[in-house]
């Protein structure tokens, strides 16, 4: 481009470059445009390389935000998030349901901790620090060392011997009342009563079994009998009785279950369930029916008749690597199929079967596109949570006290890992576009039923 001094037309006076495409003077403040060819092409690549600037900008932001979106759903996926909002219910649980203490003040800290990991996971809220979610639930899982320890020490029912009302006892009517109820109260419900007897002699445990326990009727399906120390037996009506004699203390540990809730049920023809032989009883409880487990207790089962089941099991192939007794029985079938069978007293049999892993159920001629070994195995999934959600309900408001809950709840920790477990085979399997739609609706509604309990 050739220099030369330019005037300008408005005033004369000479004009200085204000840049590349125009030119502006200073006494009049005119601007003029330079359009020379130099100039154009100088504008034209000034223009390509802001173009070329900002596609990069573009695919740099595209980018990130598609990893940031790849890694909100690789979380929400993971066990790590599913593991996160069970812990912080079950930590919300404890919190809400305790008395204010120290404990009460750590469960809370690790509900919140868990869930705000879980909301950074889900980039709901942003980490100000790289995995700082992950830094999070290690301290609240760390907590969990000064929480056991705390509620080890514990003491959640007076330890000190008193006179107890028997009007107060929740299962008075089908309780043996002693000849003095002095002790210690420790489970009080309407389907479990927990007591300690003090200052019994062994004569007097004696006698207490053999009138006041006998004649209310508890002596069908004696469990284990040990005069001496030991007593268990049934009603007719199905509730339990178990007492222990503490020779050193002098103490009798009572404890008296109510039957099991039943209702007449139809045997199931899909899942595990289809492939054993129609018990004679449909007075029944099944907790478990799917593609990988069915268990399921069967009342009005006499001893006899749990006999002749289980001969309809052994005619129907559950014959290989049998183990049999009085009152248990397990075996194999060719597909490798695994039955348990048990007589648990009070005309209940308990039955159970594990698949070998090869199940394989056609899907049903339906418009939901759902087969339906899938949609039973979503649908047990869920009710599983809400039974686990109503024992932690249970296992909090008890601060630890009941014992039966207490072992039941390292059983429940295991059942919850195994019904996970078979919950999530389900991601890496063929599934139609309606069952990935199911799957995820499911799995959005224990969420919210988790997060629902923690803060109710």
């Amino acid at each position: 481009m050739k220099l030369t001094k330019i005037k300008c037309d408005s005033c004369g006076a000479p004009l200085e470059e204000k840049d590349l495409k125009k030119m502006h003077c200073s006494f009049c403040g005119a601007e003029i445009l330079i359009d020379d060819d130099a100039t154009k092409l100088k504008r034209i690549e000034e223009a390509k390389l802001e173009s070329r600037k900002q596609n990069h900008e573009q695919d740099l932001k595209e980018k990130r935000d598609f990893e940031e979106l790849n890694r909100v759903e690789n979380f929400k996926k993971s066990k790590f998030s599913k593991v996160l909002l069970v812990f912080a219910a079950i930590c919300g649980l404890i919190t809400f349901t305790r008395s204010f203490d120290f404990c009460s003040i750590i469960s809370l800290i690790q509900a919140l901790l868990f869930l705000t990991s879980w909301l950074m996971g889900m980039q709901i809220i942003k980490e100000p620090v790289n995995k700082l979610h992950i830094i999070l639930a290690i301290i609240a899982f760390a907590l969990i060392i000064p929480f056991a320890s705390i509620g080890n020490n514990d003491t959640t029912y007076d330890t000190k011997p008193i006179n107890i009302d028997i009007s107060q006892i929740e299962l008075k009517e089908k309780f043996p009342e002693p000849e003095e109820l002095y002790g210690r109260l420790e489970t009080n419900r309407k389907d479990l009563l927990m007591i300690e007897i003090c200052n019994v002699e062994k004569n007097e445990f004696k006698d207490y079994i053999n009138k006041n326990v006998q004649d209310a009727g508890y002596k069908v399906d004696l469990e284990y009998v040990d005069w001496d120390n030991v007593y268990g037996a049934y009603d007719n009506e199905g509730y339990n009785i178990r007492i222990i004699y503490d020779n050193k203390d002098k103490e009798m540990h009572i404890t008296l279950s109510a039957p099991e809730k039943m209702e007449n049920i139809e045997w199931p023809n899909t899942g595990l369930g289809s492939l054993l032989p129609i018990p004679k009883s449909l007075y029944a409880n099944i907790s478990w029916n799917n593609s990988e487990t069915f268990i399921v207790h069967i009342g009005n089962t006499p001893l006899e008749e749990y006999n002749n089941y289980v001969k309809e099991c052994e005619n129907k192939g559950y014959t290989i690597d049998f183990s049999k007794d009085k009152k248990y029985f397990s075996a194999k079938n060719s597909d490798g199929y695994e039955l348990h069978l048990r007589y648990l007293g009070g005309n209940i049999m308990e039955i159970s079967l594990k698949s070998s892993g090869d199940y394989k159920e056609p899907s049903n001629n339906n418009d939901t596109g759902l087969s339906s070994s899938f949609k039973q195995s979503m649908d047990s999934y869920e009710a599983f949570i809400d039974e686990y959600i109503e024992f932690m309900t249970k296992y909090t408001a008890s601060n630890g006290s009941d014992l039966e809950l207490l072992k039941d709840y390292g059983t429940y920790l295991q059942k919850y890992t195994e019904a996970l477990n078979d919950f999530e085979k389900w991601e890496g399997k063929d599934l139609t576009e309606e069952e990935t739609n199911y799957y995820l609706e499911v799995q959005m509604r224990i969420n919210k039923k988790l997060i629902s309990a923690s803060l109710s």
